[in-house]
């Protein structure tokens, strides 16, 4: 069996707080886990937009790039029959990787 290391070891290797070291093991010698099941799905907001609206999303922008945002909220409301924000349709598609960058004069003259 291995030796045990003290605290000031184990935040040495690992760069971690003591307090998250004593309440790691804490939790070890009580479930015999390093850490508790996460609830991960279960916690939190669901979801305004699952991946179906992504991706109908995404398809009309590939259609027509240069919508407004309140313009693709009419078009998921009457197509989808979801009454979004424009916040949540801003959100989402910086998560997905959309950016405000303009097209630059060069890029449409190669379009």
């Amino acid at each position: 069996m291995l030796p045990l290391l003290d605290t000031s070891e184990i935040m040495a290797y690992t760069g971690t707080r003591k307090s998250t070291i004593e309440r790691v093991a804490r939790c070890y010698k009580l479930t015999g886990k390093p850490c508790k099941e996460s609830q991960s799905g279960n916690s939190g907001r669901t979801r305004m937009m699952d991946l179906e609206d992504i991706e109908y999303m995404h398809g009309h922008l590939s259609r027509s790039c240069d919508m407004y945002l309140d313009e693709l909220r009419d078009e998921i409301s009457q197509a989808r029959g979801k009454h979004l924000s424009l916040s949540t349709i801003w959100r989402t598609l910086h998560h997905t990787g959309y950016s405000r960058k303009k097209v630059s004069v060069l890029t449409l003259q190669l379009l």
